[in-house]
């Protein structure tokens, strides 16, 4: 089924003080799952759509906007720039266009061959979704990800020529079938809602792929997530009963029962509430693919929904992570499961 996510425009952009944060924290959030799961669970997560937006609203920034892909893949980007393990290419505009330029030099580095392949799949991803999916788009971001194992992964973003609605593609390379590589390649959220619009991806439509023949086409199989345009976020409508238990339970967590946690000078209720939450991203992939918009209030948004972010809280948090995953510390294993306990209260 054709997979995809539509997001509100907003403007603004991330300040330097929220980005930065964003890139260490995504970085400690990147190392930790492959440590724990290996690089091809984080490429698995992150073309999961309900997954990456969780992870972007932990990070800080709008809650559902078009924002939410842009910023985080930048974030990602340079927070795995030495990273052996996985690489990012590409981005918002003219970072998009230079993909192919920067896949061969990302590929020497993960010490993998055959960039060849990933460059010809970054244009056909491209292509697939900017000819062959819906009317009236124009992608304005792309990003290839890939990792040592050469599985590789797209997340690129369309803006509707008519609307104020810009819309997030999702590819693993799982999914994606080279004999057809347009027969179905996307992976992402489940919901219903009826599309009209030329989709030559749609698995009925072979036949138009092979004829190579321009049809109009209504989908009745098609999984689509529409954000809301309003940018309030309101928690029993945009977050599921489980993960208002989860925040009510990741509230009222004593500390006093992670003693090793709290070596960390300013560590108090409020930080570990967060790690908890941070960690079940890590650990609870399940909470997070069904309620992403329980994340924004792990630190907060860019633009105070559902509350304004505390660049001491920030801090407090990536201290936090940072003292748990120090493996140069001999309590290393003993802090990562307290880790995994606080993901388990949620």
């Amino acid at each position: 089924m054709h997979r995809l996510t539509y997001l509100p425009l907003h403007n603004g952009k991330a300040p330097r003080w929220l980005f930065a944060r964003m890139v260490r924290l995504g970085e400690r959030i990147s190392y930790a799952i492959i440590d724990e799961y290996g690089a091809d669970e984080l490429l698995s997560r992150l073309t999961d759509t309900n997954w990456f937006q969780a992870l972007a609203c932990a990070l800080g920034y709008d809650w559902h906007s078009s924002g939410t892909t842009t910023v985080t893949i930048a974030a990602l980007k340079e927070a795995l720039k030495e990273s052996k393990d996985i690489a990012i290419a590409g981005g918002k505009g003219k970072a998009g266009t230079d993909t192919p330029n920067e896949i061969p030099e990302l590929a020497d580095k993960l010490s993998i061959n055959g960039e060849e392949k990933f460059i010809e799949y970054s244009r056909l991803s491209a292509k697939v979704d900017g000819s062959m999916t819906y009317d009236n788009i124009a992608i304005y971001h792309h990003s290839f990800i890939f990792t040592k194992n050469k599985k590789w992964g797209v997340v690129q973003q369309a803006m509707e020529n008519k609307g104020n609605m810009a819309i997030r593609f999702q590819w693993n390379s799982e999914l994606v079938n080279e004999e057809d590589f347009a027969n179905e390649p996307h992976s992402g959220i489940e919901a219903n809602k009826k599309v009209e619009s030329l989709d030559l991806t749609f698995y009925k439509n072979d036949w138009a792929r092979k004829g190579l023949v321009d049809a109009l086409h209504e989908l009745e199989e098609s999984n689509v997530i529409r954000y809301p345009e309003r940018h309030i976020l309101r928690l029993k409508l945009d977050v599921g009963e489980r993960g208002i238990e989860a925040l009510r339970k990741a509230s009222e967590i004593d500390p006093k029962n992670y003693k090793e946690l709290l070596l960390v000078n300013g560590l108090g209720r409020k930080a570990i509430k967060s790690l908890a939450i941070t960690a079940s991203l890590i650990y609870n992939k399940e909470l997070a693919t069904r309620d992403p918009a329980m994340y924004a209030y792990n630190v907060g948004g860019k633009d105070g929904t559902p509350y304004r972010i505390s660049k001491a809280h920030y801090d407090s948090i990536i201290e936090g992570m940072d003292f748990i995953l120090d493996k140069a510390n001999l309590q290393y294993d003993e802090k990562k499961e307290a880790l995994k306990r606080l993901s388990l209260i949620i």
